[in-house]
C-alpha cells in the first residue's frame, strides 16, 4: 500500500469510489487537444469502472487528492519496466484541468519520484510525450529529466483509418540527477 504526504496533497491508491472523479477527469482528457497524443481512453462509465478497480488492485497507479477536502485531481502512474537487471520505471501523470497551473502536478511528481528512488530503489525514471506539447516539455526538465531521444509515433486514427502523427520525445532521470534535483529543490 502506498500513501504519501505532501504539504497540500495526499497521494494514495485508488479505491474504487474514485471512479467517478476518473470519469470526469478522462472524459474533460479525452476532449482535450493533448489527447491526440496518448492511447485513447474509453470513456464510458462501466469501462472507468474497470479500470479503477484495476488501478486500485496495486500500487502502480495512485491517487492524487487535495489534502484539506480529500478531493481527486489526478493521478501519476510510477510503473515497473523490465530493463536490463535495472530497476527502471516509468512516469505517468494526468490531473483534472480545473486544477492546473497550481504546482499540483508538481508536487505530485516529485513525491512520486523520491518514492522511487527511495522506496523502491530506482535506478532510473522514464517518461514521454509529443514535442507538441510545451507545457509537459518544460514540466519534466523542471523536475529534472533529461530529452533522450525522439521518434514519430501514432496513437490515433482519422475517421477514415488514416493514423495521426506526432513527434515524440523520450525523457529520463537517473537515481544520480535525481540526488541533485532532489538536493536542489529542499535546500
Amino acid at each position: 500500500m502506498t500513501w504519501l504526504e505532501t504539504e497540500r496533497l495526499v497521494i494514495r491508491n485508488f479505491h474504487i469510489s474514485d471512479w467517478e472523479a476518473l470519469h470526469e477527469m478522462i472524459t474533460q482528457y479525452e476532449s482535450s487537444e493533448l489527447a491526440a497524443y496518448d492511447q485513447p481512453w474509453p470513456t464510458a462509465p462501466e469501462e472507468i469502472k474497470k479500470i479503477t478497480e484495476w488501478f486500485a488492485s496495486g500500487d502502480s497507479y495512485l491517487a492524487v487528492c487535495l489534502k484539506a477536502t480529500g478531493r481527486f485531481i489526478g493521478f501519476v502512474a510510477l510503473t515497473h519496466e523490465p530493463a536490463d537487471d535495472q530497476r527502471e520505471f516509468n512516469l505517468g501523470y494526468i490531473f483534472n484541468s480545473e486544477y492546473h497551473g497550481h504546482g499540483y502536478a508538481t508536487e505530485a511528481c516529485r513525491a512520486v519520484l523520491g518514492h522511487a528512488f527511495d522506496s523502491r530503489q530506482a535506478h532510473r525514471v522514464v517518461t514521454g510525450t509529443a514535442e507538441a506539447n510545451s507545457a509537459s516539455c518544460r514540466f519534466l526538465e523542471r523536475l529534472g529529466f533529461q530529452k533522450t531521444s525522439e521518434r514519430t509515433s501514432s496513437f490515433r486514427q482519422t475517421s477514415d483509418g488514416t493514423p495521426i502523427p506526432f513527434v515524440a520525445y523520450t525523457f529520463e532521470l537517473s537515481r544520480d540527477a535525481w540526488k541533485v534535483v532532489d538536493q536542489h529543490s529542499s535546500g
